[in-house]
């Protein structure tokens, strides 16, 4: 009787954990429009632009900030890397030495200046092979997490 019991309790946990796998992504990665239905999807404006090369990417906004999302490694639609990037129009320009200083003490996000001394940010994000909107969450999370530094760095 133990061991019928036991069998129908491993297999209800089967069955109840299919229902609650996070969400898996093609084993490819994200085409531009599934990148913009997931920011959507998690409450963020998510608006497709093109750059000056003609490739498509996302414009989105959090905490005041507006960043966008490019797409990398394509193959057709459907691309196998991604990144944040955000940059602050500054009036004058950011020492090197604060940059240098961000990029010695800061994991995950990377930050440059431009020609004009105003600061950047960039946060690379791998879509394939596969994977799940749980971890897509996760990276998306660690992104925001450092927009207040960002800000505070530029001066915002």
């Amino acid at each position: 009787m133990k061991a019928h019991l036991f069998a129908a309790s491993v297999a209800a946990l089967v069955c109840l954990g299919g229902g609650v796998q996070a969400a898996e992504f093609h084993k490819d990665g994200m085409t531009a429009k599934e990148l913009q239905a997931w920011l959507s999807e998690s409450g963020y404006r998510a608006e497709l632009a093109k750059d000056s090369e003609g490739d498509t990417y996302v414009k989105s906004a959090s905490d005041g900030v507006n960043f966008d999302a490019h797409l990398y490694d394509c193959q057709k639609e459907r691309c196998a890397s991604m990144q944040f990037i955000a940059g602050f129009d500054m009036d004058g320009e950011l020492e090197l030495a604060k940059m240098n200083t961000w990029n010695a003490s800061k994991r995950y996000i990377a930050g440059y200046t431009d020609e004009e001394g105003d600061p950047w940010f960039t946060y690379d994000v791998n879509l394939s092979p596969g994977g799940s909107r749980a971890a897509l969450d996760d990276d998306f999370a660690v992104w925001l997490s450092f927009l207040p530094d960002m800000k505070e760095l530029a001066g915002w």
